[in-house]
C-alpha cells in the first residue's frame, strides 16, 4: 500500500496570454505572484491554503486546467491508476529530478502523478504530504 494526495492545480495557458492570466488569477484569488525559478511556472501563493495553484505556460498549446496527484510510491500509483482505466501519456519525466508522469483518465482528461519526495518541492511540501496523504491501493 502507498499514499497519495491531490495537491496541485495547474492553470495551463498559452504564452500569448500568460502574463494577463497570472495577474487575473492572482487578483481573483487574492494570491501573491511568486516566480518558481522555472520560466514556465508561476506559483500563486496563498491562493488556496491546502493546495498549490500554479500557472503553467504551455507555449502554443490550448488553455486548460489539470491537477497533480502526489504519491510516496510513483511506480505503485501509476500501476494502480492504469488498472483503474487511466492511460499513460508521457513517462519521459519519471527520471527527471522532479519525477512525474502525465496520464489520462477514461474521459480524456490529462493529469500528472508526482513523486511527493522529489527534491524540487522542498521539505515543507513533503511535510504537508506526510500530514495529509491518505492510503490507497491493495495491501
Amino acid at each position: 500500500m502507498h499514499r497519495n494526495l491531490l495537491k496541485t492545480f495547474i492553470i495551463d495557458v498559452p504564452s500569448a496570454t500568460r502574463d494577463d492570466t497570472v495577474t487575473f488569477w492572482a487578483q481573483a484569488l487574492g494570491a501573491t505572484i511568486v516566480p518558481t525559478g522555472v520560466d514556465e511556472y508561476t506559483y500563486l501563493h496563498d491562493a488556496s491554503p491546502d493546495n498549490r495553484i500554479v500557472v503553467q505556460d504551455v507555449g502554443s498549446s490550448r488553455a486548460g486546467v489539470h491537477f497533480d496527484i502526489h504519491t510516496d510510491d510513483l511506480d505503485a500509483e501509476i500501476a494502480r491508476l492504469l488498472a483503474l482505466g487511466a492511460t499513460m501519456v508521457d513517462d519521459s519525466f519519471a527520471a527527471h529530478p522532479g519525477r512525474w508522469v502525465i496520464m489520462r483518465d477514461p474521459a480524456g482528461i490529462d493529469f500528472c502523478v508526482v513523486d511527493a519526495a522529489n527534491p524540487l518541492r522542498g521539505q515543507e511540501a513533503f511535510d504537508d504530504f506526510q500530514r495529509r496523504a491518505r492510503t490507497v491501493g491493495s495491501p
